[in-house]
């Protein structure tokens, strides 16, 4: 399980070979974390938070040109994210991209003092855009990491509205119900890239998608909505998503994380 107590870290980390960053406000709201791609057209790449969402701009440092058309917004109580404390502390946050119709992923690897449990002074530090990031062949945008600024304290004060981790990527309420709780295996699919995990049980095109279950993937059922399932993702080191009698019609709160799946393609197993 992640970690998501608010921590003493240290408030604001700039990291350089040579010298501190200073962050510059693009966007509305506290300027979370912020880089310079090593792109030979740079480009700045800025994440702010305010009130209970995180917005994400990336913009040529030349002439000012945003790369994406629409920006990026993630809603801090249901998107993806991750805080991952070892030799180095691991950030992912994610967002979804109206345009491009795909998540991107923020990541962010600081050094750790475990002793103090705060973001260290000194140490390697590295920032990238990733999409997607359940595909093996991935779109990374690299920071040069003398440029990286993070400011993790930031990134709490939306957080606190996040709910436990079972609505980390379902925005509707998944109840359990006897006659849809079971296990599934995934049909044989139109393509090999899989099919999406969606945010709820009514996708369009501007719905995120977090995961992508692929054939012969077996995965937990737990109720359904018109022609989607809802299913349960283990993930964080969780091994199975058996669905407890206590658990029956009520909000499901995990641990897993759960997703709607179309139902077409999932064969009743148990």
């Amino acid at each position: 399980m992640h970690t998501f107590i608010r921590k003493a870290v240290l408030s604001c980390l700039a990291v350089g070979l040579a010298q501190s960053v200073a962050a510059q406000a693009v966007c509305d709201g506290e300027v979370v974390f912020q880089c310079a791609t090593e792109a030979e057209v740079r480009e700045q790449i800025t994440v702010c938070a305010q009130d209970e969402s995180f917005s994400l701009v990336r913009h040529t440092l030349e002439t000012g040109e945003p790369y994406y058309d629409t920006q990026l917004i993630a809603e801090a109580a249901n998107t993806w994210f991750s805080w991952q404390e070892g030799d180095d502390l691991r950030v992912e946050l994610g967002f979804w991209s109206t345009d491009l119709n795909e998540p991107v992923t923020l990541h962010a690897s600081l050094p750790w003092d475990d002793m103090e449990e705060a973001v260290a002074e000194d140490g390697p530090t590295d920032m990238w855009l990733q999409s997607a990031h359940w595909r093996q062949d991935v779109e990374q945008t690299l920071c040069q990491p003398q440029t990286v600024y993070a400011d993790t304290e930031a990134l709490w004060e939306p957080l606190e509205a996040r709910g436990p981790i079972g609505l980390f990527f379902s925005q509707d309420v998944v109840v359990p119900e006897p006659n849809a709780v079971g296990v599934a295996e995934v049909m044989p699919l139109p393509t090999g890239e899989g099919l999406p995990v969606y945010a709820n049980a009514r996708p369009n095109a501007a719905t995120p998608v977090w995961w992508r279950l692929f054939e012969g993937d077996t995965v937990d059922v737990i109720a359904r909505k018109g022609d989607f399932i809802a299913v349960a993702i283990p993930t964080n080191g969780v091994t199975s998503c058996l669905i407890r009698p206590d658990q029956l019609y009520a909000p499901y709160h995990g641990p897993c994380a759960t997703g709607w799946f179309d139902g077409a393609f999932l064969d009743r197993v148990q």
